[in-house]
């Protein structure tokens, strides 16, 4: 599958959790739905804590993988 189109790019490598959790959704809080964002970060936490954190957004994660690493979400903001 190739990897989605994104509108925006999050950088969160580097940092440690839970801050990758909570700049995910500080932006997705900000995002026009359909908007999608790849976001992307290095903490091992992270790929429970955003999963879980979707769940109880308006978003959807389309996409992710693991790479060297790093941890790469896709998420789209969905309509309320």
């Amino acid at each position: 599958m190739a990897e989605p189109t994104v509108d925006i790019e999050l950088d969160l490598i580097g940092l440690d959790s839970p801050l990758p959790m909570l700049k995910t959704k500080d932006l997705i809080d900000t995002l026009l739905p359909g908007q999608q964002v790849l976001v992307k970060t290095s903490s091992i936490g992270s790929e429970q804590n955003i999963r879980t954190l979707l769940q109880n957004l308006p978003a959807t994660l389309t996409y992710f993988k693991k790479e060297q690493g790093v941890f790469y979400f896709w998420i789209e903001k969905q309509a309320m």
